[in-house]
């Protein structure tokens, strides 16, 4: 006989019916199970940088499936470029190397996030944000500032304009968008009939100095190496050890604000998922200290042989957090719904 329920048929033995459709769902389950258990078996413990390792099975505690791990590590492979398991890697073809290539596409997986997050910070749109990460962009933010404030355009502020954002000096974004400041103070000083930088809209000036941290610090990011990605986490720790002392007081609408410069004096990559901070934390970690500074982790050599699978890993690792991140966000925006 069957119902509602399902089909069922009666049993002499038991004295009673039994759901046949549940017996069926019970095996799928243990089916289910035991591949699943087979798949994180095969899958195992994934090596990462710096000595450290995550197994399949915590990321599918976390969410993340053999399949999107699978597919992850596809993504990752491709990023670094294509070469036999065990094999170490070598330049590209269109001289970039593995690690560069590695660096920039986990930089690039996390920056529209990044981006984001700092035009909530600083309380600008996001729209204009995106369009500052632009080399043309920014110029054209600049421009308009100008504009707004009556200042025109002349040879005079678009050689100095030019020259501060095209300048390739070592400093941290924050200085370079100082630069930027000097500039634009200077052109409207110079500027016939203008009451000059004093007369600047607070606003407006903010905003565009914002504007500008952000394309430097999109810049600053653009590292060949771990050596070079470790150069630049120093100049900040240099930096905002030196703001810690900072004495000096800042009033802004009718507060008053100690260290104000600490605030500003942080790398775009603290703004990114913190999966891909703790990834190039990880890569970091990995040089070798002292003179042996120079050799490469990503080769053979003092600093370790980090296999081109630890790469992927890596890559992959980020490429599922980022998915977990898009799920979290379709779950939050379904339930507000």
């Amino acid at each position: 006989m069957s119902n509602s329920s399902g089909l069922r048929i009666w049993i002499g033995d038991l004295d009673d019916y039994i759901d046949i459709d549940a017996i069926n769902r019970a095996n799928q389950r243990e089916a289910d199970e035991e591949r699943l258990e087979k798949e994180l078996d095969e899958i195992g413990d994934l090596p990462l940088l710096a000595g450290k390792a995550i197994s399949a099975r915590q990321l599918h505690y976390k969410g993340i499936s053999p399949s999107d791990w699978r597919h992850a590590v596809h993504q990752a492979e491709i990023s670094i470029g294509a070469a036999p398991n065990g094999m170490q890697l070598h330049a590209s073809t269109d001289g970039e190397s593995p690690e560069g290539r590695f660096l920039r596409t986990m930089l690039d997986l996390g920056r529209s996030y990044a981006v984001a997050r700092y035009a909530r910070w600083e309380r600008i749109d996001y729209p204009s944000a995106v369009t500052a990460t632009l080399p043309y962009g920014i110029r054209a933010l600049v421009n308009q500032f100008l504009a707004a404030e009556a200042i025109p355009r002349s040879g005079r502020s678009g050689e100095l304009i030019r020259d501060v954002l095209g300048n390739g000096n070592q400093s941290i974004a924050y200085r370079r968008a100082g630069l930027l400041q000097s500039a634009i103070h200077c052109i409207a000083d110079e500027t016939p009939g203008h009451r000059g930088g004093v007369a600047l809209d607070r606003g407006r000036t903010r905003t565009m100095l914002a504007l500008t941290r952000l394309y430097f610090s999109i810049v600053e990011l653009r590292v060949a190496s771990v050596k070079e990605l470790q150069a630049l986490l120093t100049r900040y720790d240099a930096e905002r050890e030196a703001a810690r002392y900072d004495q000096i007081r800042t009033t802004s609408h009718g507060r008053t604000i100690r260290a104000w410069r600490l605030r500003h004096v942080r790398p775009l990559l603290d703004l990114y998922p913190y999966t891909i901070r703790h990834s190039l934390a990880r890569a970091v970690a990995s040089l070798p200290a002292g003179d042996q500074g120079e050799q490469n982790p990503f080769r053979p050599g003092v600093g370790g042989a980090f296999s081109r699978g630890i790469l992927a890993n890596e890559l992959a690792l980020a490429h599922c957090g980022i998915l977990l991140m898009r799920r979290a966000g379709r779950n939050s925006t379904r339930r507000s719904e």
